[in-house]
This record gives C-alpha cells, sequence and structure tokens, in this order.
C-alpha cells in the first residue's frame, strides 16, 4: 500500500540544465508488488544522445538502472536489482523518467537519484566555413556534411523490449519491415551489449555460413525467404543467461551504406531468491519433471558478476573439494547424494556472506559433455544492518516498512 508520496524530486539534467528541490519521500509497505519512483523531463528537452541513469550512491556498486536510446544496459547493474527494474520504453523520447522496482524489501530503502547525461553526437563538420580555408578542407567539410545528412536519413525502427523466461526453448527478437527491400541487400544481427559479437548474416548473393560467431552456430536462424516476407527476425534457441543483451539488425545496400537498423533489447528472466546474511544456509532450487540418464554431470556455477565453480556432481558423486571448486566455497555446498532420482538439482549454500550475491547457473551434461538442461537462479543476500534511512540530501528517498 502506498502512502500519498509528495510528487517532488531533486533530479539533475547534465550538459542540458539543473533543477533543485527539496526532494521527495516515497514510503511503501514490505511485501508490495511494485513501486514507482517518479521522475519527470520535459519532453523537448529529450535528445538522439540522452541516457538516463538511477543510482543509489550508498551502494559500493551503485548502479541501479541505465536506459540508453538504444535500450536499457545492464551492464553496471547492481546485482540486487537484477530482474526488478524497469523504465518505460519511450521514456527517453516523452520524458518520463520513472522507475519500476519490483518486489521490493526493507533493504531497498535509501536514496535513489535519476540522472540524464548527453553522449556526443556523431562529428559533423561545420555548414558555414571561412572563405580562407583550403579547397580541400571545403571538400571534406562538404562531405561531412553530405555524410550526415545521409545518416540523418537511414530509416531507425522503434526500440523493442522482449522478456524471456527459464524454460522457453527459442525466443523470437522481431523485425517486420514495410519498406521494398532490393534482393542485394545484407541483413546483420549483432549483440552489441555486453560485448559486441557478429550473431546472424544474411545474404542472398553469397553461399556462406549464416553465423558469423562459433557461439551462435545452430543457435540462431531467420526465415527461408526475408526479403520476399518483409520479416528480418531473428530467432534464438536453447535459449540461456548469457544470451540477455542488446541485438541491432542493420540492412545494408550492395554499397555498403545503412538503409534499415533496429534495436532489440533481450532480457533473459531468472528466478530470484533474497536471504539475509549470517543465516546458516539457502536452497538455491533447480527440481526437474524429465527423466535423467544416471551418468549425469551436474556443474553449479557462479557466473555474474564474475564466473567461478561452485560444485560438482558427477556420476552419484558430489565433487566438493579443491579440484573442482573455488576455495571460497569450500565446504559450504552441498546437493542431494541422488539428484537424479528425487529429480531434484538443488544446492544448499551454507554460511552466507553478502559477497555471495550473484547468478547461479546449474548446467547438466551427459557422459558425451552434451548441454542437457540449464537453469540460473539470482541469489541476493542482504545486509542485516542496512539502516533504511538515508544521510544524503536530494533524489528520492524510499522507505519501506516491514
Amino acid at each position: 500500500m502506498l502512502m500519498f508520496p509528495l510528487l517532488l524530486i531533486n533530479s539533475s539534467f547534465d550538459c542540458i540544465f539543473s533543477q533543485h528541490a527539496s526532494g521527495m519521500e516515497v514510503k511503501v509497505y514490505d511485501g508490495v508488488e511494485s513501486v514507482l519512483l517518479p521522475c519527470q523531463l520535459p519532453a523537448d528537452v529529450s535528445s538522439d544522445f540522452l541516457a538516463a541513469v538511477w543510482d543509489r550512491e550508498e551502494l559500493k556498486d551503485p548502479t541501479v538502472h541505465v536506459r540508453l536510446q538504444s535500450g536499457d544496459d545492464f551492464k553496471n547493474q547492481n546485482v540486487r536489482y537484477t530482474n526488478r527494474t524497469s523504465m518505460r520504453a519511450d521514456a527517453l523520447q516523452t520524458g518520463d523518467l520513472s522507475l519500476t522496482l519490483r518486489n521490493p524489501t526493507i533493504s531497498d530503502s535509501g536514496t535513489y537519484t535519476c540522472n540524464t547525461r548527453v553522449t556526443e553526437p556523431p562529428a559533423v563538420w561545420p555548414i558555414v566555413l571561412s572563405a580562407v580555408l583550403d579547397p580541400v578542407v571545403l571538400l571534406a567539410a562538404g562531405f561531412g556534411v553530405f555524410m550526415y545528412h545521409r545518416y540523418k536519413m537511414m530509416k531507425i525502427y522503434p526500440v523493442e523490449m522482449v522478456n524471456a523466461t527459464q524454460g522457453e526453448k527459442s525466443i523470437l527478437l522481431p523485425f517486420k519491415v514495410t519498406d521494398h527491400l532490393p534482393q542485394d541487400v545484407k541483413v546483420e544481427w549483432r549483440l552489441i551489449n555486453p560485448e559486441d559479437r557478429m550473431v546472424y548474416v544474411y545474404e542472398r548473393s553469397k553461399n556462406e555460413s549464416p553465423s558469423r560467431d562459433h557461439v551462435y552456430r545452430g543457435h540462431a536462424e531467420m526465415t527461408e525467404d526475408p526479403l520476399t516476407t518483409k520479416d528480418l527476425s531473428l530467432t534464438l534457441k536453447d535459449l540461456c543467461l548469457t544470451d540477455s543483451g542488446v541485438y541491432t539488425c542493420t540492412v545494408y545496400n550492395k554499397d555498403g551504406h545503412m538503409l534499415l537498423q533496429k534495436v532489440v533489447t533481450l532480457r533473459y528472466q531468472t528466478e530470484m531468491v533474497e536471504v539475509m546474511e549470517g543465516e546458516g544456509s539457502v536452497l538455491i532450487p533447480f527440481k526437474i519433471t524429465g527423466d535423467l540418464p544416471h551418468d549425469i554431470k551436474a556443474e553449479w556455477r557462479l557466473t555474474h558478476p564474475e564466473e567461478k565453480m561452485v560444485h560438482v556432481y558427477e556420476s552419484g558423486n558430489n565433487l566438493s573439494d579443491e579440484d573442482t571448486q573455488e576455495q571460497v566455497y569450500s565446504s559450504r555446498t552441498e546437493m542431494n547424494e541422488d539428484p537424479v532420482t528425487t529429480k531434484d538439482l538443488s544446492l544448499t549454500l551454507k554460511d552466507l556472506h553478502l559477497t555471495d550475491s550473484g547468478v547461479y547457473t546449474c548446467t547438466v551434461y551427459n557422459k558425451y559433455g552434451y548441454k542437457l538442461l540449464q537453469k540460473s537462479v539470482t541469489l541476493s543476500v542482504r545486509d542485516r544492518k542496512s539502516d533504511i534511512k538515508s544521510e544524503r540530501r536530494g533524489g528520492i528517498n524510499l522507505k519501506i516498512f516491514s
């Protein structure tokens, strides 16, 4: 139940203007489904090169949510907010930068600040130049202006968000066009964030492997005749957590000039488990319904914010020792003695610390090393000593009551 928030916020807009106010306080009770932290920017201030950043500076990793023109950027997001924050898809176009925080708990109490910043636009030569400039410089300047206008003429489709949940075998990154496309175009799907990878290439005139990155071979596909159907959508199969990110589909003509582009943000939603620091143990769940062969290998790894081997089960043996797991997990993990029969691959993690927060992934292989199953769970270990009061002035002070 929300308690009458004041509609006043202190937000700074770097490189545009600054607005100073007394701040506002939002009060909410523990257990509500979500809470909205309001932030409004005049729509006429919005820019093609604007980014919005929500942060909470009392945290070691202060980033709560980042919104770019290309979509949400979760690269530096504090792990405790994984899969719990969202903004409007058109936030930077409308100026409504409000943040939705799902499943708020007492540990989320604090001061949240919304900042906007402007990134550098493409370099463009000025239109008006001094008459004393060298003719070669004038030619370069004119070419720069021409390139700028050609860039602005490229058709950019609206950014789209796609949510994938665990258990889905495949997901569609949609891109249906209305324009007639010549048959000699080149279509490239790329993952651009958190890293740059070529995912899929379609080019009718060349007989080449469609996927340029071995990770996506057999993992990504387009329809057989996308230019005729005007459907450039990409299907990703055998989904896993590392598929999350920002994808671009760019269409080039035969001269290599960009004709169309669309950005799709894929968010892979994991199960969330929360626990207080110092608890005796926590169960990271993974129960299955199908049958498994008895000679499997199950690996539990910490996959975010860094990769660590946590626990290994293989052919009836729990191999939790120095040879198979990171030392930090020594004597702190265990699995069921017979997970294949019980169909319970859950992991118990003992003697919890704040540094245990992160994304844990269990991957199951058969005796030939082929992946059979995979599940990721986000663990958030909360600090018992966290004070619901924040000493920082400005921004939105969020208080959650039990």
